[in-house]
């Protein structure tokens, strides 16, 4: 079984291959995650294949493969850009030797599969977009390379002749002449010579491009990066949520709640209201401590459906529910970072808001102390606060006018072949449906409200049973329209950041359709989302499976490898799989890519310690040589000093505890350092403070232990 699944893993290669070679061109998309204290990235590239049709002919359709989950060095943007051109390498490094390709002629290399490259698709973190900018300059790199290798191929020795003499010269200057060159030893040269070459043909690429007209330039050049819808209305909610939350205070009136914890809970109940009196213990407490709808949905994420199979009711709550209400029912999943979770959480407290309470009650009749837990109790109040079921029902309503509506078109079933880049239109309608609820929120509260002009899309709310329950609860809730304002303006500014990529004049807003269709991606990173979540699945019922394995069957079941394998292998290329598993062991393998990671942890444990101890003996250094100036306490002499002298001065005088040095620093500007050396000297002769220099009298109480090591004492009149 271990061989048929290594052989589906080189053939799973031999199709990346070959179907990235024929595609015109590719976008990349990626995410990270940790398991097991250890950085996984998940990798998919998006290119058309040729398929068949159901005539019979044939056809090319967008299609989006898997290249892998991989375990990461570190979780740094340039690892990642190593990752990429590794994985490359091993895909390029199979096809080439498959007959497949032998048939074809030529080879693929790493940087064609560079060349195609139009885009990156990611969330909206810093890091991704970090990777992107990487690759993309790979991207130019790889532009100048290949219009290199063209000026090249296509020119005689006489053509080449002038710019190979220039770059020979500008080799041989760059060692300090002739005489120097000659006395580098062979292999020495060698390597500069092949360093030369491969500066002369990025040159010559470079100038290639540059005589190109506009529009062949813009091809070659396009490269696009777009963000994944879940995380643009994920971090909407956000945005809305955090201007909700400052409403309470910025309009002085009280908001919800507080659920603290255990510990935070004791602090706070010990302080006195009649006091105006706050430790700071209490003032922390009070600030770290959460509040509101988002707090009480986690909540009751972690009370009703846990991510831990071990805390929180889980069976015992869905018996009870079935039992009570009649129906089957888990609560959402807002124990996890789970997209849209918390909306639809505020949904169903509300919609069965007595049902909860009673589950409540039901939990704290079974304990023989009939006492909630502290979370229980902190649930507790929320669903009996009414600033925190305000805040549910404006959660619950942004989803119903906004999130389901966006999520049937960017994430339902049957939309696998939205192009993202062809989506501006959708988010400037979703970006000008919340403002115009913003200004008239009686689209969505009041007694003429419907789904054509309250829905963003104008279709059928998702849930009616939830806007019926909170238009019933809205006369208790006294601040819901101002509440509803706020969020709604919160998620517009966070809307129009999280889309900024679609601005006018930008490159999306300024792409032709051609360029869109080069650069096409997918309208969300589900791909990769989905691809961490299989792995953490499968690798947790079967830890035994290398990591080579897991992709194996991973991307042979994506990727459609048997179709592949169907269309385009013979018998050599089902030969040339069987030759290749035997040359790849699983085993040593996964062994190779533990030993790395610890090595590479290793490597870096001992460049910090290097550093540290650089850091000591620089310090170390610097504390001897202040310790050993002597003060100049004459201001004409002073202003004389420049560069490393002054600064040494300056912190001399520093240690010696002289005045007028407040707000200075060695940073500060030569002349400030200057003025405040002149009052401290001036000081000095009115007899202000005497600087006296280590003391070996250790019974002096008025010895100072610097950092650096070096001591001073001061004497104050």
């Amino acid at each position: 079984m271990s061989r048929v699944i290594h052989e589906g893993y080189i053939a799973a290669q031999i199709q990346l291959g070959y179907e990235m070679e024929n595609a015109k061109s590719m976008t990349f998309s990626g995410d990270g995650t940790t398991h097991k204290a250890t950085q996984f990235n998940a990798w998919h590239v998006n290119y058309k294949v040729e398929t068949n049709s159901s005539g019979g002919s044939k056809t090319t359709e967008h299609a989006t493969r898997l290249l892998g989950v991989h375990s990461a060095l570190d979780g740094t943007s340039e690892q990642s850009v190593q990752a990429w051109k590794d994985i490359f390498s091993g895909i390029t490094d199979i096809y080439n030797q498959s007959p497949l390709k032998q048939h074809a002629g030529g080879l693929f290399c790493v940087v064609d599969i560079f060349f195609k490259l139009a885009g990156v698709h990611s969330d909206h973190c810093a890091k991704e977009k970090k990777d992107a900018q990487l690759l993309q300059k790979e991207k130019t790199l790889a532009i100048y390379q290949s219009l290199g290798e063209d000026v090249i191929t296509e020119s005689s020795n006489q053509e080449l002749q002038p710019a190979y003499l220039d770059a020979c010269r500008a080799m041989i200057e760059s060692v300090g002449g002739i005489k120097k060159w000659k006395i580098l030893s062979t292999s020495a040269q060698a390597e500069k010579e092949a360093a030369m070459l491969e500066q002369l043909v990025m040159k010559l690429g470079k100038d290639r491009l540059e005589e190109l007209d506009k529009n062949e330039k813009q091809i070659l050049k396009l490269f696009i990066w777009a963000g994944c819808g879940c995380h643009k209305d994920l971090n909407t909610v956000r945005g809305g949520n955090i201007a909700m939350m400052a409403w309470w205070n910025a309009n002085n009136i009280p908001g919800p709640v507080l659920l603290a914890n255990k510990d935070n809970k004791v602090l706070l109940e010990s302080h006195s209201p009649k006091s105006d009196v706050v430790s700071s213990a209490q003032d922390q407490a009070m600030n770290i401590t959460g509040c509101g709808g988002i707090k009480a949905t986690k909540l009751a994420g972690d009370i009703f459906n846990n991510k831990d199979d071990k805390k929180g009711y889980h069976d015992d709550f869905r018996w009870w529910w079935a039992k009570n209400v009649g129906e089957n029912f888990t609560f959402p999943d807002t124990s996890n970072t789970w997209f849209q979770s918390h909306c639809e959480a505020a949904a169903s407290l509300l919609l069965h808001l007595e049902q909860f309470i009673k589950f409540m009650e039901y939990i704290q009749n079974k304990k023989s102390n009939k006492k909630f837990s502290n979370m229980e109790q902190n649930l507790w109040n929320a669903l009996h606060c009414i600033p925190t079921r305000t805040e549910l029902a404006v959660l619950a309503l942004y989803a119903q006018a906004v999130t389901y509506p966006y999520m049937r078109i960017v994430h339902a079933p049957g939309v696998e072949r939205i192009n993202m880049l062809d989506l501006d239109p959708l988010h400037d309608k979703v970006y000008k449906h919340i403002i115009c609820i913003a200004e008239d929120p009686n689209f969505l509260i009041g007694s003429t409200v419907t789904f054509e002009t309250g829905a963003m899309d104008g279709k059928q709310w998702e849930r009616p049973e939830v806007l019926h329950a909170i238009w019933t609860l809205a006369p208790e809730l006294p601040y819901l329209k101002p509440i509803l304002v706020a969020f709604f303006k919160g998620a517009a500014e966070t809307w129009k950041r999280f889309t900024s990529e679609f601005a006018p004049g930008g490159l999306i807003d300024e792409a032709t359709t051609e360029e869109k269709d080069l650069a096409w991606m997918p309208s969300t990173n589900d791909a990769n989302e989905g691809a961490l979540g299989a792995f953490w699945v499968l690798m947790r019922h079967q830890p035994q499976l290398s990591l080579l394995q897991y992709n194996a069957q991973a991307m042979f079941y994506k990727n459609k490898t048997q179709e592949f394998m169907n269309d385009k292998f013979q018998a050599e290329d089902h030969q040339f799989i069987c030759q290749m598993t035997c040359k790849v062991d699983s085993h040593k393998q996964e062994m190779k890519r533990k030993r790395m990671l610890v090595e590479h942890n290793e490597a870096k444990i001992q460049k910090r310690m290097e550093a540290s101890e650089k850091r000591k003996k620089i310090a170390a250094d610097k504390a001897g040589r202040i310790a050993a100036i002597s003060l100049i306490l004459d201001k004409e002499e002073v202003v004389k000093l420049k560069g490393q002298k002054l600064k040494d001065h300056f912190l001399a005088f520093q240690q010696a505890g002289a005045p007028h040095f407040e707000g200075i620093t060695v940073r500060s500007t030569v002349q400030q350092i200057r003025e405040a050396l002149q009052k401290a000297i001036e000081s000095f002769h009115d007899g202000v403070w005497v600087p006296m220099k280590h003391s070996d009298t250790e019974e002096s109480s008025e010895e100072v232990d610097l950092e650096d090591g070096s001591e001073w004492e001061y004497v104050e009149d």
